[in-house]
């Protein structure tokens, strides 16, 4: 059994065009594969997921434990157990850390290829932690030629910082925002990572025809939820329950409409909305392509026991 590290993900530099393509695969063989929604606990701000899956057709089970305690630095943190489908033998235990990030970002940037206008041009990102981080890594790489302007909510410095990061793409043209109304109002791509919020982001006239919200966290677009167009999600189960689910306009998953059986965007002036609320599929499809790149891992003994211990 591996015990993978972060560090020796991280020393991979897998490119986010991977991390994307592997979102797609995975969305689009969904329903060859079988999970439930996620378990969760909270209490107060913070929260204790459990998400498992398995992937029969390529040989891969596995579970991802993910918790999130406000004022820890990350802020969230998970691990990822890694099964052989055929054996129920526990390959790996590996970090989830970039495998959520990375992910998360991913399947936001297929989203907005998916149903944003094809002619976007304004492209929102309030939020800028690990994940926001991720979202701009993959936009960055997936739309490597396209000319957009890129709005960033003041938060602190990290604004700044993202812009220094991405400096290089001179495709991009960045711009800083210190409201959400700034932020919101004629953009073509919304993309929302802030973590936690009781209250709606933005009022029902600040969004343009046309535009697409992509909320990686579910919260604070709920008034979107009773006026869009269309929503939506990468797993029914997980949206079902949303206080306004029963008056969506149109809902199908990602992966229906990959598949041809439902419609995606049809005209350039309807407003959509796309939930993607976490799905362990791509977890466990992710820490398998690792395991097979970790030429060098740590060896841990086998946990269980080799007989029936007690007779």
């Amino acid at each position: 059994m591996k015990f993978i590290s972060h560090e020796m993900i991280a020393n991979l530099k897998i490119n986010p065009q991977q991390w994307y393509e592997w979102a797609d695969y995975v969305l689009r063989n969904k329903h060859l594969y079988t999970m439930p929604p996620k378990i969760s606990i909270h209490f107060g701000e913070s929260y204790f997921n459990t998400m498992p899956g398995i992937l029969p057709t390529i040989g891969w089970a596995g579970c991802k434990n993910v918790n999130r305690y406000i004022g820890r630095v990350p802020s969230v943190e998970s691990q990822i157990l890694l099964y052989d489908y055929t054996t129920g033998i526990l390959k790996a235990i590996m970090d989830g850390s970039m495998i959520t990030a990375m992910r998360t970002g991913a399947v936001t940037i297929h989203a907005m290829e998916l149903y944003a206008n094809p002619d976007f041009y304004e492209v929102g990102i309030m939020g800028l932690g690990n994940v926001g981080t991720a979202c701009m890594e993959v936009l960055c790489s997936h739309y490597s030629s396209k000319k957009m302007r890129v709005k960033i909510l003041r938060y602190k410095d990290h604004a700044e910082k993202i812009i220094d990061r991405y400096k290089e793409n001179k495709n991009i043209d960045f711009e800083i925002v210190d409201s959400i109304k700034e932020l919101i109002c004629g953009t073509d791509v919304i993309i929302s990572s802030i973590t936690y919020t009781d209250e709606l982001l933005g009022q029902d006239e600040w969004f343009k025809e046309g535009c697409l919200v992509i909320p990686v966290h579910l919260r604070g677009f709920q008034n979107c939820d009773l006026f869009f167009d269309k929503v939506f999600g990468d797993d029914y189960d997980q949206v079902k329950n949303f206080k306004y689910f029963g008056k969506f306009k149109y809902f199908a998953e990602t992966s229906e409409v990959l598949r041809g059986e439902k419609v995606g965007r049809r005209s350039h002036s309807e407003r959509i909305l796309s939930y993607n609320g976490g799905i362990s599929l791509h977890d466990i499809y992710a820490a398998s392509q690792i395991y097979k790149m970790i030429k060098c891992a740590t060896i841990l003994p086998d946990l269980s026991p080799q007989s029936k211990y007690w007779l």
